[in-house]
């Protein structure tokens, strides 16, 4: 889609820039979702894509986090929302936004999503808890209903938030993060985006899908992806090799227009 090229062209900068700040520091990044999907069956962007997915081991995410804090969470004209102290409300992970417009508010600026990946325990009870300590750490991170993950658990977390004292939040999220970032991202057999939009069923799978990586082309550039990018995207999305209908193939969000009009300016 013609008018997405400005907004694509400014993602991938912020995707460079990250790479320049990420290979500074001995952190590694690979796209994921979206992204990783779009390298491969387009070799860039998924046409009408709108933002960039990319993701990070627990262990190099939670070092990033704090260096970010070193340098005021900033990458030249990029801003860092680290995970507990968000620019906007969105999903418990990291995101990188582009200041340039930010007059237009940050929910219609170019971002990258930056997803922390956790190793998941074997026992199906375990996995249980983990997926409630990560619903519950939401929960208590933005006082807001859990989207995404079906009307029943929609219908448990209004619950929980009506009975529990704004006091509790903090220590939830404490011990929730404790819960589910308990299991080593780099020994567990497997791993999951505890946060994805596919839902932490999907999201979760062998960690051999991923490591070691792999490079791909995307938008011009050479970026690290899941080594078995195969299996992780039929994981995802099943039969990914097939387009969406036509109705479905457009951008989510309205920051397009804004790279579009500053483009022709």
């Amino acid at each position: 889609m013609k008018e997405l090229e400005g907004l694509q062209r400014r993602l991938t900068e912020m995707l460079l820039a990250f790479r320049q700040f990420t290979d500074a520091h001995g952190l590694t990044f690979f796209l994921v979702g979206g992204s990783a999907l779009g390298a491969c069956r387009h070799h860039g962007f998924i046409p009408w894509d709108d933002d960039v997915d990319i993701a990070m081991m627990r262990s190099d995410f939670e070092k990033m986090e704090q260096i970010m804090e070193t340098k005021e969470r900033r990458i030249g004209e990029f801003l860092y929302s680290p995970v507990e102290d968000h620019v906007i409300p969105e999903a418990p992970i990291g995101y990188l936004y582009d200041t340039r417009h930010a007059d237009q508010g940050y929910e219609n600026v170019a971002k990258i999503d930056i997803h922390p990946i956790d190793g998941v325990p074997k026992h199906r009870f375990l996995r249980k808890i983990q997926m409630i300590s990560s619903l519950i750490y939401y929960l208590s991170e933005y006082r807001l209903p859990v989207k995404n993950k079906g009307k029943k658990i929609r219908a448990v977390s209004k619950v929980i938030l009506t009975v529990t004292p704004d006091i509790l939040f903090r220590f939830y999220m404490r011990v929730t993060k404790k819960i589910m970032t308990a299991w080593s991202d780099g020994s567990s057999e497997n791993i999951c985006s505890l946060f994805g939009v596919a839902g932490y069923q999907r999201e979760v799978m062998p960690l051999r899908y991923l490591m070691p990586l792999q490079e791909a082309s995307f938008a011009g550039e050479t970026f690290l992806v899941p080594g078995d990018l195969h299996h992780y995207l039929k994981r995802l999305y099943g039969d990914y090799r097939k387009l969406p209908p036509k109705e479905e193939r457009y951008p989510r969000h309205d920051s397009y227009l804004i790279y579009q009009e500053s483009e022709s300016e």
